[in-house]
């Protein structure tokens, strides 16, 4: 396999149609979000907070904040659920049109030219397809995390919280011995959910270019990764180094920044900082997002467009695109 090729063919197709771009972002977006829960603290039992929180203190008041965070956590799934639905259609759309472009080697198909929008309703139209393959793929090691975690957290919580002094050499047994346990799971679950990311975007490639069910899309990643496991191995190895000079460079570039305005900050306090330096805080901090999320979108991109080059040479489709388009003699 030529990889400088693959890797040249990939950067070609990702600066060449930016809105590749914009699919690369929403496909990270929805990948990496998170939402935290807020700490909150009562201050040190001062009088005069204590009397500001009194009327939370009372049934009403505490029915009204279970209200209210039952709410928010319920919006915080939907828009959870929702991102995740976006970025599995706007990488089943990257997929798709560097597909099309890879594949579209006859110069009469140059007309027809995948957008933004027909490369993001591809995604869309298999993403309950995509959502069913991601669960059944990784139920598994989610169950199985899930388990261990109350198998571990429960009884740990119920032997410190009902056991007396005298209890705890007991106790310290049983924790060593739950411990092991975990371990050895820990130990299997690992190895697991690697070769699963493995099979993933093969598995993901079957239900975009293959229109694969979710049963035979699993089993169609699990081929391709046990055929081409070395080639694979190899590739991979090569996204990380360039990740990893990616990442030192803008590093390199944002430490001396973010230290040059925050330490003046720290040393300052906030109450003290001038209007001006107000706008050049948020000014910076906003040029910093844009300047992380075009580079985020960009390499996003980029990697899942090599990858789709790659997986059209290891499954053949792109040789037989090619022979096709041959004129005949």
């Amino acid at each position: 396999m030529d990889y400088t090729d693959i890797i040249k063919r990939g950067w070609n197709h990702t600066w060449n149609h930016k809105f590749l771009w914009v699919l690369g972002f929403l496909a990270a977006l929805g990948s990496g979000s998170g939402f935290g829960s807020s700490n909150y603290s009562t201050g040190s039992g001062d009088p005069e907070t204590m009397g500001a929180l009194a009327p939370l203190m009372t049934p009403e008041g505490i029915a009204a904040m279970t209200t209210g965070l039952i709410v928010v956590g319920c919006l915080a799934v939907i828009v959870g659920i929702v991102l995740w639905l976006v970025s599995l259609s706007a990488r089943g759309g990257l997929i798709s049109a560097v597909a099309e472009l890879e594949t579209g080697v006859d110069p009469a198909m140059q007309a027809a030219k995948p957008t933004f929008g027909s490369a993001f309703r591809a995604g869309w139209r298999r993403v309950w397809r995509l959502a069913g393959m991601t669960i059944l793929l990784f139920i598994v090691p989610i169950i199985l995390f899930v388990v261990l975690a109350v198998a571990f957290v429960v009884p740990v919580f119920t032997l410190a919280v009902g056991s007396s002094g005298g209890e705890m050499p007991a106790v310290g047994s049983l924790l060593a011995g739950m411990g092991l346990v975990a371990f050895c799971l820990i130990c299997l679950l690992v190895p697991l959910t690697i070769v699963l990311n493995f099979i993933y975007p093969f598995a993901f490639r079957g239900v975009i270019l293959g229109e694969l069910g979710v049963m035979d899309a699993i089993r169609h990643g699990w081929r391709v990764l046990r055929d081409n496991l070395g080639q694979i191995l190899v590739l991979g190895l090569i996204f990380l180094v360039i990740n990893i000079l990616v990442w030192v460079v803008v590093a390199a570039v944002a430490v001396p920044v973010g230290l040059l305005v925050g330490i003046p900050l720290v040393r300052t306090g906030l109450s003290d900082l001038s209007v001006l330096q107000w706008v050049v805080i948020g000014l910076g901090t906003v040029v910093g997002l844009v300047v992380f999320g075009l580079i985020s979108a960009y390499f996003t991109a980029w990697q899942s467009s090599t990858f789709t080059v790659a997986y059209l040479q290891w499954t053949g489709k792109r040789a037989a695109a090619e022979v096709a388009a041959e004129p005949a003699a």
